[in-house]
């Protein structure tokens, strides 16, 4: 298997957390064997928080196999070597990651279509620019200290980090307009959402006005993201979504690269994942 390629990309319209500049999109591309250079289907990638683009490459490489141009996204300030608070607080900054990357490669490759998949919170991210959005009102609530969410594990003081990152960025209004704005890219004709995240604080009227193909799946021993929030919960709301189970037994981190255990359900994921792309795709 190919290397994947490196790409240094960034967003103008958009500031790094720390020391100015730019957003920083880094993205990792895994081409197809075949050169023939002809129109390719596109899928963009979103990993989990605090993860990489690497959690996904086994589905990059099994979608680029079959002729998929795949790019997977390293989420400026939510990743494995970069935590910081903006990024693991202000997740919806996430989704225009994904437009960039849809804008730079039309510029240079020859695009046929375009996809999504998300894992965990980039689950959300894929949700988003198929056309969910966050409820002002849940947000409101969650900004005054309410469990919207589940709290963190190592932040328990989460409302008063929140409420400094906030004043530090704009104010609360700044802050929530970006947040529960229209992130949907029509580009993006069909997504996958794998063990997907912080549906309870989404808008179900969004969800329920998502009009692309959408394939949900997820773990029902998912320790991190409850299913009945969030897998079951996207496939009831997305209308005609294809959502179910990969099996009692199966957790959060059989989607990801690192848990060994997980390989024959990532196996069938991707088998599903490529009928998928290919019947909406291509």
């Amino acid at each position: 298997m190919v290397d994947p390629q490196a790409l240094d990309l960034h967003d103008p319209t958009r500031t790094a957390w720390h020391g100015g500049g730019p957003r920083p999109v880094p993205t990792l591309v895994w081409r197809p064997a075949s050169d023939d250079r002809r129109a390719r289907p596109l899928v963009v990638v979103s990993h989990g928080s605090g993860g990489s683009p690497q959690d996904l490459a086994w589905l990059a490489e099994s979608l680029s196999a079959q002729g998929f141009l795949v790019a997977a996204v390293r989420h400026h300030g939510n990743n494995n070597d970069e935590n910081l608070p903006e990024g693991m607080s202000f997740w919806w900054e996430r989704a225009p990651d994904l437009s960039v990357v849809v804008d730079h490669l039309e510029r240079t490759e020859s695009l046929a279509s375009v996809g999504v998949v998300g894992y965990s919170l980039g689950g959300y991210a894929a949700a988003a620019v198929l056309g969910a959005r966050i409820d002002t009102r849940k947000l409101e609530r969650l900004y005054a200290g309410e469990p919207v969410l589940p709290i963190p594990p190592g932040r328990p003081d989460i409302a008063a980090e929140v409420a400094g990152l906030l004043a530090e960025h704009g104010g609360r209004d700044a802050v929530t307009a970006r947040a529960v704005a229209d992130y949907r890219d029509s580009r993006f004709g069909a997504g996958v959402l794998l063990a997907p995240a912080i549906c309870p604080i989404l808008d179900d009227t969004s969800l329920a006005a998502v009009r692309r193909p959408v394939l949900v799946r997820w773990g029902d021993a998912d320790e991190v993201e409850a299913p009945e929030d969030n897998g079951r919960r996207y496939t009831r709301l997305i209308p005609g979504a294809d959502g179910r189970s990969m099996g009692e037994q199966v957790g959060h981190f059989a989607f990801g690269d690192g848990d060994q255990g997980g390989t024959p359900v990532r196996e069938t994921v991707a088998a599903e994942a490529l009928a998928f792309f290919g019947s909406h795709l291509v």
